[in-house]
């Protein structure tokens, strides 16, 4: 029985370690053959979870959004419902904020307006217990994001209802990109027609946006962000206090980046990407064989111009369960901490070579419990350092890395005693806080890089000297490892 097999149904032993973590690729990709989705919406021209569900605990008390995104007000508040939305849509102005009514609107939400700086336009639902209800299309993406920036889009549902229309898509091309854009709090279903079916896609350059609270079951591909040959980069993103369960490919990708395109107001050298918070779990519907993709997959960033300095930084999320590959799977600029890391069925992380190389890394103070490969570092640049530092890893394979310190590694036995139940089901038994004082080591802070919450634990405590994910036995801040992501409001 696997480490965290009892309590899960279908626990049988299937996928190893690294299954086909060292293959690219290999021609498919969840754009490829049909990148982006269909090329129009309904409206434009051919060429042209709620916030409310958390995990049960506390959230933080020290979060807030993003300062760019004090933009709202300033405008007209306006109402409409499924007949008549579509006169408004390409009548708003910067400030404007559109409420929809409930009822099930089957025309798509194109949006080819743009707000401005401190004046966003607004679409949301005019009732959280009413909550619109967006549906799929053969012909058009539901919510496609046309050249537009300064937009929020909230509190909407989408049901694909099996059709091949992504659930939200910018689309366009490089003299089409977006930025400054919040898809927050949407509920997506029925996106599962085939693994090349995204929730969220970007398929024009992307900079600042914020990804926020949404729920995505089921898709063939949570989200996907970038081109499938590099082309039209995401810059400056934040992913944050999402669930995405059951695709059928990734949870979410962060493609590999050609050098960057000159376009006005993109961020410059040294942009920081974040993903944080999250919940990716692939227990159910995942590709086998060839089409087998990690939970999450992060791609190496320009390697030379523009954003070779950019880089990714991951934590405070849950990877659970994917019985035909690794959790995760990155290359290029990294910082990955104080992560929860659980495969009953495989191998959890893997920085490894891919269409580039691992640059500078760094892997520091997670919690990972697997059957396969714990952490892997390997074929790194020798120019820049992978630094792998006061992790705590169980598993038959636990640690494979040319510069590691202060990590404990253990087999299923010493998980089972140093933590307080590494064999449970999310959402009821499961829980990786320590046990005992056997992770209360000596971190070092000179040996932990200055990245965004760095001094923080899983649940957002001081992450002190403790070795792994947790700063200590559960207490009132601790956040259950649930198949739903913590809530985001105090």
């Amino acid at each position: 029985m696997g480490l965290a097999c009892a309590a899960l149904l279908g626990c049988d032993g299937a996928g190893g370690d690294d299954a086909g973590a060292t293959r690219p690729d290999a021609g498919f990709d969840a754009g490829g053959g049909f990148d982006g989705g269909p090329d129009y919406d309904a409206g434009a021209p051919p060429d042209a979870g709620s916030p409310e569900t958390d995990a049960g605990g506390p959230g933080p008390t020290d979060w807030a959004p993003q300062p760019w995104e004090d933009c709202e007000g300033g405008g007209r508040t306006l109402e409409a419902g499924p007949g008549d939305y579509r006169d408004v849509l390409d009548t708003l102005l910067p400030g404007d904020t559109l409420r929809l009514r409930g009822g099930d609107y089957s025309r798509g939400l194109p949006l080819t307006v743009s707000g401005e700086p401190g004046r966003c336009i607004v679409i949301e639902a005019l009732d959280l217990a009413a909550r619109p209800r967006f549906e799929g299309s053969d012909a058009f993406n539901i919510v496609a994001v046309h050249g537009a920036s300064w937009i929020k889009v909230r509190n909407l549902d989408i049901d694909g209802l099996g059709r091949a229309g992504f659930g939200v898509a910018s689309q366009g091309s490089e003299g089409s990109p977006t930025h400054h854009v919040v898809i927050e709090g949407l509920d997506m279903v029925g996106l599962d027609g085939d693994q090349q079916i995204v929730g969220i896609s970007t398929k024009s350059p992307a900079w600042d946006w914020v990804i926020r609270g949404n729920r995505i079951v089921g898709a063939g591909t949570g989200m996907y962000l970038g081109n499938s040959d590099g082309s039209q980069p995401f810059v400056r993103g934040v992913i944050e206090y999402n669930t995405v369960l059951d695709t059928i490919g990734y949870n979410a990708q962060i493609k590999h980046q050609n050098p960057r395109p000159t376009i006005d107001g993109m961020p410059s050298d040294g942009a920081v990407t974040i993903v944080r918070y999250n919940v990716f779990s692939k227990t159910n519907g995942g590709s086998t064989g060839g089409d087998a993709r990690p939970n999450l997959l992060i791609g190496h960033l320009p390697r030379s111009g523009e954003g070779v300095n950019d880089r990714y930084l991951v934590y405070g999320n849950l990877f659970f369960d994917n019985p035909t590959e690794m959790l995760m799977q990155a290359e290029g600029n990294l910082a990955i901490y104080a992560n929860v890391f659980v495969n009953p069925r495989g191998g959890a992380l893997n920085i490894q070579p891919h269409n580039d190389v691992p640059r500078l890394v760094d892997v520091f103070g997670n919690t990972v419990v697997a059957e396969g490969r714990g952490i892997s570092v390997t074929g790194g640049d020798p120019g820049f350092a992978q630094r792998v530092r006061y992790n705590a890893v169980y598993g038959p394979m636990p640690l494979r890395a040319d510069d590691s310190v202060g990590d404990v590694t253990g087999d299923a036995t010493a998980a089972a005693t140093a933590l307080a139940s590494p064999t449970g089901a999310p959402g009821s038994e499961l829980d990786l806080h320590p046990a005992t004082d056997a992770l209360a080591g000596a971190r070092d802070a000179a040996e932990i890089p200055d990245v965004l919450d760095a001094d923080r634990d899983f649940d957002r405590r001081p992450a002190g000297a403790w070795i792994g994910a947790y700063a200590g036995p559960a207490d009132a801040a601790a956040v259950p490892l649930t198949l739903a992501a913590r809530s985001y409001r105090p």
